[in-house]
């Protein structure tokens, strides 16, 4: 049994490539941002300590899931963008049920991925539960709370370079420069999946 863990930056295509993945090899996915909205919509949250929360509540709930399909000897594929922390709730499901980890990581040129996750986040129909980062839902009878400052680019590669995520891999590592995507060949990434799995 494999997990293959479809890793990287926000806006670089990973989630695209890991639907298209799962179907072509015929494994389930699991998405924690998928996971997310629906907490989203049942449970929403007021402030940037709720939303933390809900987004750890999603991602456990994406690992209890994996692991309900790997008990049944089905390989999944896990759409994320890992951190270190995620190292040992993925180590659990590796040594509790024999999956092998494999890593295909989306990067590229930072400016341009950030790019893209701004214009990203002003599509009108981005899910609410992504797009709150700098302001989020008034509470009743309170004003809409605001971010201290703006996002840029330094800052989001300092925050998710302190997170682990550019450096994350485990298992074997195929890298994807997703700065360009007229460039990918998802043919040629999931050949280099099934060679690290031979």
């Amino acid at each position: 049994m494999y997990l293959l863990l479809v890793a990287g930056l926000p806006a670089s295509g990973k989630s695209t490539f890991a639907a298209w993945a799962a179907q072509r090899l015929g494994w389930p996915v699991l998405g924690k941002d998928d996971i997310k909205e629906c907490l989203f919509d049942t449970i929403g949250f007021n402030c940037h300590e709720e939303k933390r929360r809900l987004d750890k509540a999603a991602t456990m709930t994406m690992y209890y899931a994996a692991g309900q399909i790997l008990a049944r000897g089905q390989s999944v594929v896990l759409d994320n963008n890992f951190w270190e922390y995620s190292r040992p709730e993925i180590n659990r499901l590796i040594e509790q049920y024999g999956c092998k980890p494999v890593t295909v990581r989306f990067e590229g040129d930072i400016q341009t991925l950030f790019n893209r996750y701004e214009t990203r986040d002003k599509d009108p129909n981005r899910h609410l539960g992504h797009v709150l980062n700098c302001h989020y839902p008034p509470v009743e009878g309170e004003e809409e709370q605001e971010a201290a400052e703006r996002e840029t680019w330094q800052s989001f590669e300092a925050k998710y370079r302190a997170r682990g995520t550019l450096d994350f891999a485990m298992g074997p590592l195929i890298r994807v420069d997703a700065t360009d995507f007229s460039k990918l060949c998802y043919d040629e990434i999931l050949l280099q999946v099934k060679a690290c799995m031979e």
